[in-house]
């Protein structure tokens, strides 16, 4: 293995494992904003009306 293919190599090693740490907590946090969200107790009553969303009936439907 030749000293340019060896550079490489360390460099790819340490963009792959600085993407695998940093990609591990961005997407963690995007979770656990989500997961936050959708049990905030504000959002309940919102989150109700529209479950029931399909069960309205429309004056429109034929």
């Amino acid at each position: 293995m030749s000293a340019s293919t060896a550079e490489v190599l360390a460099t790819y090693e340490s963009w792959r494992a600085f993407a695998a740490h940093w990609g591990l907590i961005f997407f963690g946090a995007i979770f656990l904003c989500v997961v936050i969200y959708a049990y905030w107790p504000s959002r309940q009553q919102q989150f109700e009306q529209d479950a029931r969303i399909i069960f309205r009936e429309d004056d429109d439907d034929v």
